[in-house]
């Protein structure tokens, strides 16, 4: 895989490296990618906490189950789109 980066970015990996924390680029881009997979995820459970929190409170009837359905569908939707961006 071939990847090209600003000069900005590949500063900041060599001085990464060169601080002795990475061992090499490879690493730092690895400790990159599994913080972007951290913050994404961090963000789809505060979307699913403020769609369950809309949720009415009152007893589950079936037509409340039919929507929570549909915005579970939407936002796994949502979220897959966003996934393909």
């Amino acid at each position: 895989m071939s990847i090209s980066l600003t000069p900005e970015l590949r500063a900041t990996i060599e001085r990464r490296v060169s601080s002795g924390r990475y061992g090499n680029a490879s690493d730092v881009v690895r400790a990159g990618l599994r913080a972007l997979l951290r913050e994404e995820t961090a963000e789809v459970w505060r979307e699913w906490q403020a769609a369950k929190a809309s949720l009415p409170q009152d007893p589950i009837t079936p037509e409340t189950e039919v929507d929570v359905a549909e915005q579970v569908r939407a936002l796994r939707l949502a979220v897959r789109l966003k996934a393909r961006k």
